[in-house]
């Protein structure tokens, strides 16, 4: 990622202002594509943290017409939700942290 990632830090400071743990987003990148995986912790149903998240992802990209994917990956065999993951190209990604660095984003 840029050497300054404004989103990754907003988003963290987001949840924290949420009472959600910091450490639930966890970002990657690898090669052109950056994403956050949001680990459900429950054995049975969604992790409401995961929605919360979701919803904050939702809210502060979707208006910046920034691209993003949603994927749900179950636990093979089952019907449990193992995570969610949010993608994004690694040119779209850089758009929002200068959309950020320009404060375009409240």
């Amino acid at each position: 990622m840029e050497q300054q990632d404004y989103y990754q830090n907003f988003l963290k400071r987001l949840c924290k202002a949420h009472n959600i743990s910091p450490r639930k987003p966890r970002f990657i990148e690898v090669e052109d594509v950056v994403t956050i995986n949001i680990k459900n912790h429950l054995k049975e149903g969604v992790d409401l943290e995961c929605f919360k998240i979701l919803n904050l992802i939702y809210q502060t990209v979707g208006p910046l017409g920034i691209k993003f994917n949603q994927q749900l990956l179950l636990y093979p065999g089952g019907n449990r939700l193992d995570r969610v993951t949010v993608t994004f190209s690694k040119k779209d990604y850089i758009a929002l942290n200068k959309k950020l660095e320009s404060g375009e984003i409240n």
